[in-house]
């Protein structure tokens, strides 16, 4: 008699990863409120929170981290003893100054505990500092509220132009007055991407690169209405607030992450758009709504069940 078919079941343990394309950039990411956070832009060289550590992120230079749960951080220390190890150079992360002591002290006993003197280099960032990667591409930070200290960031795209009144000007004549001393361009600061971890809602919203970015990518964590005291008390959205927030954002493209797992992608698209209607819908894109994304309770018996967002 022959053995029935051995049935190879799909473990709850093995990660999907987003991947959004933007035209001359994309994001790759994972994002579950209370689990995991990280979105890289592998065509900017950054990466937004750490998460677990995702093999994938591992080529990101740098890392923005905008709070310090364990969900958004767990991962740096692995990320920079991987990035050693493999004879990559030192990664920079950028982080809200408050918290700079406290990472370099753990980062430090991971050296201890490793026996290995990993390199890296803190950034402690303030609410509207910039730190200017190169000449044409600079990281603002945002003040956006969560509990502690927490920062979003902006990718900017940083340009150069000649002022208006020296349009017709011939080149030799630029060279003298540049050779003057005069200042012959302008400044333009295009923000592209902003990302806000986790926040509720507040000024951030209302953050000129915040409301202009070409895509934000922003936390939208609770969707039942019998949820909202538990947004209330993490310091995260609910999806009422989100929809009050949306007419006063003028991004291409709203890219939502940390959803619970308590309602999940599905349901939550389907909230939401009762909220916003069709027409805006078209420039929200869930960050896990992958084909095969599960509906809010399918993953409860495979695992344990969901924490309190944080």
């Amino acid at each position: 008699m022959e053995s029935p078919p051995f049935k190879v079941e799909k473990s709850f343990l093995v990660q999907r990863f987003a991947k959004l394309n933007f035209g001359s950039f994309h994001l790759i990411g994972y994002s579950v409120a209370g689990e995991e956070t990280v979105v890289q832009v592998p065509e900017w060289n950054v990466c937004f929170d750490f998460g677990r550590a995702p093999h994938f992120a591992l080529t990101s230079d740098i890392v923005c981290l905008s709070h310090g749960h364990m969900d958004h951080v767990a991962g740096v220390g692995y990320f920079l003893s991987q990035r050693f190890f493999q004879g990559m150079k030192p990664a920079t992360v950028l982080l809200p100054r408050e918290l700079e002591r406290s990472v370099d002290m753990l980062l430090m006993s991971w050296r201890q505990v490793e026996r290995q003197t990993t390199p890296y280099t803190l950034v402690p960032m303030a609410a509207n500092q910039m730190y200017e990667v190169r000449r044409d591409f600079g990281i603002r930070a945002v003040q956006t509220h969560h509990g502690g200290p927490s920062l979003g960031y902006v990718l900017i795209s940083i340009r150069e132009k000649l002022k208006p009144e020296l349009v017709g000007k011939t080149g030799p004549e630029l060279v003298e007055l540049k050779k003057s001393g005069v200042d012959i361009q302008y400044r333009i600061e295009v923000p592209m991407v902003a990302f806000l971890g986790d926040t509720t809602d507040g000024t951030v919203f209302e953050h000129p690169d915040v409301v202009n970015a070409e895509v934000l990518v922003t936390e939208c964590t609770f969707f039942e209405p019998d949820h909202k005291s538990k947004a209330k008390h993490g310091r995260h959205l609910h999806v009422d607030q989100f929809a009050r927030i949306l007419p006063g954002l003028k991004n291409k493209h709203i890219v939502v992450t940390h959803v619970s797992r308590r309602t999940g992608v599905r349901r939550a698209q389907r909230i939401l758009r009762k909220f916003v209607g069709s027409a805006e819908m078209d420039r929200i894109h869930f960050l896990m709504d992958f084909e095969g994304a599960a509906d809010g309770g399918d993953m409860e018996d495979a695992g344990p069940p969901p924490a309190d967002a944080v």
